[in-house]
C-alpha cells in the first residue's frame, strides 16, 4: 500500500484502454525511494542467483507496466482480509490529497476567475478564431501562468483519479474471479443459465432454493445403490448442505468496493463549500461566471488540451511534452469523478470550453479535416473573419488542440457513464422560469 500511494498512483499514468499504470516520462511528484532487502538464498533455491537469467526472461513482458495481471498476482498472495485495508488508504489518501493539495490549489484559481468573466465564444466566429480567443484572454492567461497549476493542481487531480482508476481495476479484478469461480459452483447448486419458463428473468440464471442439487442427487444414488444405511444417507446429505452453503456465498452479487469508494469520497466533499464557489449574480445559472469546481476544471482542461507550441524566427517550434503524456487519463478520472460526485456533470457538459469548441467545429462546414474545398474558399474568401478563421485552422497549435480536445472527451464520456453506472447522484437542477401567460 505505502508502494501504491508514494510512487503509482503519484507518479505513473494511467491508460483507460489498456487498463495500465506506465511510468511517466516526466513527473509534477516527488520520485519514491524504494526500499530494497537483500536476502542471501542459496543458489539453486528458489529465487537465488542461479535463477535469475531465467526468471528474468519470464518476468521482462510485465516489468515496465501495471496492469490487471499484477492485480491478479496481488489478489493470489493477499488474504480476502486485506483488501479494507487497501482501501482505506486509498480514501485516506485521496482526502489527503483533496484537503492539502487540491482545495488551496482551486482557491488560487477561483480568484481569478472571480475578477471578471470568461465568456463563451460566438458559434459564428468558427472553431479557430474561438480557440484563439480563449487562449489570449487575460484571466485564462493568468490561470496558466500560475507557477502551482500544473505542480499542484493538475498532479492532485492526477494523483485522485488514478486512485479511482486503480479501485474500479481491482473491482474489475475481482469480478473476473468472481465470474470463474461461479462457473466451477453453479452446476452443483443447481443454476440453470437458461431458465425453461415464459416470464422474463430478472437474473441472467435461475435459482430453486427448494431443489436440490444435482451433486447431492448424484452422491446419494450412488450410496443407496451401494446398500447404505439412512443414517449415513442423512450425514452425507447433512455435509453437502453445508457444502452446498459455502458455495451458494459465489452465486449472489457480491458487494462493489468501486461503489462504496465513491460514496464515501461523496461524503468527505458534502463537508466541503469551497467546490460550490460563488453563488451566480442570478440566482440561477451564470454561462460565463462562476467559481464551482466544474468552471474550474473546465478552464484547466483547456490548457490541459493547448500543445506548448511556440511560433520563433517564423517556425512553430514544440517547447515541451504535451501535458497528457505527463499526466495520462487520470487527470479526466479525477476531475469528471469529482464532478459527478458534486452533481455538475450536465452543467460541466454544456459550457465547457474545450466542448464548446469542439460544438462549433462540428456543425462549421469550413472545419472538416480542418480543411476546405476550392469552392468554399470562394465562397468563404470575401468574409474578413473567415479569412482570420481559415489561417487559423492551419496553425499547428490548433490542429493539436482540436486533436487534446477530442481524445479528453472521450475519456471523459467513459468516466462519467462509468461513474453513473456505480454511483448514481441526484444532478443539481437549475430552476426554470416560464414565461407569463397571455389573459
Amino acid at each position: 500500500a505505502e508502494e501504491l500511494t508514494g510512487e503509482i498512483l503519484p507518479n505513473w499514468t494511467f491508460c483507460s484502454g489498456t487498463r495500465r499504470f506506465v511510468p511517466s516520462i516526466t513527473s509534477y511528484g516527488e520520485k519514491y525511494e524504494r526500499e530494497v532487502f537483500k536476502v542471501k538464498l542459496p543458489k539453486y533455491f528458489w529465487y537465488g542467483s542461479g535463477f535469475s537469467q531465467p526468471n528474468a526472461l519470464l518476468q521482462s513482458g510485465y516489468k515496465k507496466f501495471f496492469g490487471s495481471e499484477h492485480v491478479h498476482a496481488l489478489l493470489d498472495i493477499l488474504d480476502p482480509a486485506d483488501l479494507p485495508f487497501i482501501l482505506k488508504e486509498i480514501v485516506g489518501h485521496i482526502e489527503k490529497t483533496l484537503g492539502e493539495q487540491l482545495m488551496p490549489s482551486m482557491e488560487k484559481v477561483q480568484q481569478v476567475l472571480q475578477k471578471a468573466p470568461i465568456s463563451l465564444p460566438s458559434t459564428h466566429m468558427g472553431p479557430a478564431i474561438a480557440f484563439q480567443g480563449l487562449r489570449n484572454n487575460n484571466f485564462v492567461k493568468a490561470v496558466g501562468e500560475w507557477p502551482a497549476l500544473k505542480t499542484l493542481f493538475f498532479q492532485s487531480l492526477r494523483e485522485i483519479g488514478n486512485s479511482f482508476a486503480f479501485v474500479h481495476l481491482l473491482e474489475s479484478c475481482l469480478n473476473e474471479r468472481n465470474d470463474r469461480r461461479f462457473s466451477q459452483v453453479a452446476f452443483y447448486c443447481a443454476v440453470q443459465p437458461h431458465p425453461n419458463s415464459t416470464a422474463i428473468p430478472l437474473t441472467p440464471f435461475q435459482y430453486e432454493e427448494k431443489g436440490r442439487s444435482p451433486f447431492y442427487d448424484v452422491v446419494a444414488k450412488v450410496y443407496e445403490k451401494l446398500g447404505g444405511s439412512d443414517q449415513m444417507n442423512k450425514e452425507i446429505k447433512s455435509n453437502m448442505d453445508k457444502a452446498e452453503s459455502y458455495m451458494k456465498a459465489n452465486i449472489g452479487p457480491s458487494p462493489s468496493i468501486f461503489s462504496a469508494t465513491l460514496r464515501r469520497v461523496s461524503e468527505i466533499l458534502e463537508t466541503v463549500e469551497v467546490f460550490e464557489g460563488a453563488e451566480p449574480a442570478n440566482g440561477v445559472l451564470d454561462t460565463h461566471r462562476g467559481s464551482d469546481f466544474a468552471r474550474v476544471f473546465s478552464v484547466a482542461q483547456f490548457l490541459f488540451c493547448v500543445s506548448p507550441i511556440t511560433v520563433k524566427d517564423g517556425k512553430e517550434v514544440k517547447t515541451g511534452l504535451e501535458e497528457h503524456a505527463i499526466l495520462g487519463d487520470g487527470f479526466s478520472w479525477g476531475g469528471c469523478a469529482l464532478i459527478h460526485l458534486l452533481g455538475y456533470a450536465s452543467r460541466f457538459e454544456m459550457l465547457d470550453l474545450c466542448y464548446h469548441i469542439l460544438n462549433i467545429a462540428e456543425n462549421d462546414d469550413m472545419t472538416s479535416e480542418l480543411g476546405l474545398t476550392p469552392d468554399q474558399q470562394k465562397k468563404l474568401a470575401k468574409s474578413s473573419v473567415q479569412k482570420m478563421n481559415l489561417g487559423a485552422l492551419e496553425d499547428g497549435a490548433m490542429k493539436q488542440f482540436m486533436i487534446n480536445a477530442n481524445f479528453v472527451r472521450t475519456v471523459n464520456d467513459f468516466v462519467f457513464s462509468t461513474m453513473k453506472s456505480f454511483c448514481p447522484v441526484n444532478q443539481i437542477r437549475d430552476l426554470r422560469f416560464s414565461p407569463p401567460r397571455q389573459g
